[in-house]
């Protein structure tokens, strides 16, 4: 989780219900997306594919396209990933906001 020194989060999180797939070495499962931000994605998981903290993940989801990222913590049946930051992460979680959200994403610094 990427805090600031004043304890506020690097980029806000926003709710969302988003279904899509994630994948890395021991298997893939469906799930959803239940938040996002500029810099990281909160998965629920269909089934326990064995994922631990530092494996590589990608995510599929007809909103978002496909992105990849590291997960950083697993709780139960959530994970939490952070993304690989591209100009083309960048490009879809902005186009997810402005089509799916009709809001515009503030980049952090």
């Amino acid at each position: 989780m990427a805090l600031r020194d004043n304890g506020q989060r690097v980029s806000p999180r926003d709710q969302a219900k988003i279904t899509g797939k994630v994948t890395c070495k021991t298997g893939s499962t469906n799930g959803i997306v239940i938040d996002l931000s500029a810099q990281g994605i909160c998965f629920q998981l269909l089934f326990d594919i064995g994922l631990r903290s530092g494996q590589e993940v990608t995510i599929e989801s007809e909103e978002l396209g496909h992105l990849t990222g590291i997960v950083r913590w697993c709780r139960g049946d959530k994970i939490g990933v952070k993304l690989k930051l591209s100009s083309n992460t960048a490009a879809q979680i902005s186009s997810y906001y402005k089509f799916f959200r009709d809001v515009e994403v503030r980049w952090p610094v």
